[in-house]
């Protein structure tokens, strides 16, 4: 029995195709770029190398913080304040200097006709040629729900702006990879800015830690090569079959062990 399930295994594995590598994204030049973060780090940690290289193509970049970083109520009165200080800083290395704080409350996001009237006016006024956003799979609940309310917007939003999901707190399925060894320094050192968060958790070796890994998608000879990893929202998707499409790529690999 044991040699006849392991024919149908191999039998299984050899109708397989070849699993694709995500493909690069190729930062556009002189474009415009829409950056939603819930909490004041998650723009570095998710795409700052993609940042740094779209600044030097002469993009014009708006950075979008969706909640006051209060850190739930975990840190002292002055965090908001520290933290917005420390966004300047950090957004300010990667050359970025047009930054928007909704002042939401952090840890307890919800959505609302007025978070949604904000999101749709800067998308209306803003009129980004790319967008990017937290992933709907993270496993940190404010994102998630921002994720949702910003995807619901871009949906309904006649724009032609495309957007792509950054990862933080879950990696993703990975579609689309951007090469930021060159601007992987930049990347450090925007993030050796978030004093506060850092003091708490060390962000920095984990998202450098997966920079690295995301770059074995880059088969490259030189040794190392950083990546960030994304994946494209599609409009006409709603939240719930676009989170479905990526939960079953991420499980695709379990169920077929399953089966």
């Amino acid at each position: 029995m044991k040699r006849f399930i392991e024919k149908l295994q191999i039998t299984k594995i050899n109708q397989l195709r070849l699993c694709p590598l995500p493909i690069p994204l190729i930062p556009i030049e002189d474009g415009r770029i829409l950056v939603f973060a819930p909490h004041a780090d998650d723009e570095v940690l998710g795409c700052g190398g993609t940042l740094a290289l779209l600044q030097k193509k002469k993009c014009a970049i708006k950075v979008v913080f969706i909640t006051n970083s209060a850190g739930a109520g975990s840190l002292s009165e002055d965090a908001p304040l520290v933290r917005r200080q420390e966004a300047k800083e950090a957004l300010s290395v990667l050359g970025i200097d047009d930054i928007n704080f909704l002042d939401e409350p952090d840890g307890s996001f919800r959505n609302s006709a007025h978070i949604q009237n904000e999101i749709y006016s800067l998308l209306q006024q803003f009129n980004p040629d790319w967008i990017f956003l937290p992933s709907v799979l993270d496993y940190h609940r404010d994102h998630v729900a921002i994720s949702h309310t910003i995807l619901s917007c871009w949906q309904s939003w006649t724009g032609a702006g495309r957007a792509f999901f950054y990862e933080i707190w879950c990696p993703l399925p990975a579609t689309l990879v951007v090469d930021v060894s060159s601007v992987i320094d930049l990347k450090k050192l925007a993030i050796s800015k978030y004093i506060l968060p850092l003091s708490h958790c060390d962000y920095f070796s984990a998202s450098i830690g997966l920079a690295k890994y995301r770059g074995l998608y880059l088969l490259k000879q030189q040794k190392p090569s950083y990546a960030e990893a994304f994946v494209e929202a599609e409009k006409k998707d709603s939240w719930k079959s676009l989170q479905q499409t990526m939960l079953n790529l991420r499980f695709y690999l379990e169920s077929f062990l399953r089966n």
